[in-house]
C-alpha cells in the first residue's frame, strides 16, 4: 500500500456520507441475492460480510464454469464446503445479472 492510497482510504472513513451510501449498496446487493436464493429454495448461510455462502446442486466446479461461459465470476471451490458456492458481492446491477442467470440456470435444471 502507497501513501496515496492511505491518504484515500482514511479519508473516505471520515466521509460519513459515503460510508453510509456504501452499506446501504452492500445492503441492497445482499438482499438481492439472499431473495433469488429463497426464491430459488437454494439453501444459504446468514452472512454479514461481502459476500454469501449458498448450496448449490452438482459439481461446484461445473456451477463456476456455467457462470464463467455467461461472463459472471461467482467464486472457487472452497474445501472442505465442495457443495457450497462462495459468492463475492458485487454491484446491485451486477447482483441482477447474477440472479436473472441463476433463474435460467434453474429453468434448465442446472441448479
Amino acid at each position: 500500500t502507497n501513501q496515496l492510497a492511505m491518504a484515500a482510504a482514511s479519508a473516505s472513513l471520515d466521509d460519513d456520507a459515503f460510508r453510509a451510501r456504501s452499506l446501504e449498496l452492500n445492503r441492497a446487493s445482499r438482499q438481492l441475492v439472499v431473495d433469488t436464493l429463497d426464491e430459488l429454495g437454494l439453501e444459504h448461510l446468514p452472512s454479514n460480510t461481502n459476500f454469501i455462502m449458498h448450496r448449490i446442486q452438482g459439481d461446484v466446479r461445473e456451477y463456476i464454469g456455467r457462470f464463467r461461459e455467461r461472463g459472471i465470476a461467482v467464486g472457487r471451490p472452497f474445501p472442505p464446503m465442495l457443495d457450497y458456492n462462495r459468492l463475492s458481492l458485487g454491484s446491485v446491477e451486477e447482483m441482477g445479472r447474477w440472479a436473472e442467470t441463476i433463474r435460467d440456470f434453474r429453468a434448465r435444471g442446472w441448479v
